[in-house]
């Protein structure tokens, strides 16, 4: 596609962050409609040659429906694992609390300092 007749990526960024669109899904949603920005795509990675990653809002821990790291911390170290295969097989059971994430390390990536710190706090 051309870029040329779109805006900047600063300007995609801009208007998801304002927008509050964190996923694919909303972003797309809000391409549909009539308000949206004529000069924006709808398809920003086709156009840009970026990852949606990097258009897209982050979302806000705060705003998240899991715990913060601080917090997930001190409730996962409650349920004595000792490895991520222990945490692992916990959620395959149906036991990893749900203000836990499945995979923690991803979503906590700021702030990870690994396994045993998470599960043990060593």
């Amino acid at each position: 596609m051309n870029s040329s007749k779109y805006g900047s990526l600063a300007a995609v960024k801009e208007y998801a962050k304002t927008h509050n669109l964190c996923s694919i899904k909303l972003w797309l949603e809000a391409s549909e409609k009539k308000d949206f920005p004529k000069n924006l795509p709808k398809r920003p990675p086709n156009v840009y040659g970026c990852k949606w990653s990097e258009i897209l809002n982050k979302k806000n821990i705060e705003n998240s429906k899991y715990l913060s790291f601080e917090e997930a911390c001190s409730l996962v170290r409650t349920l004595e694992l000792k490895t991520m295969s222990d945490f692992r097989e916990l959620g395959r059971e149906g036991g990893r609390p749900s203000k836990i994430p499945s995979n923690p390390e991803r979503f906590y990536k700021d702030k990870w300092q690994g396994w045993p710190y998470f599960l043990t706090g060593k």
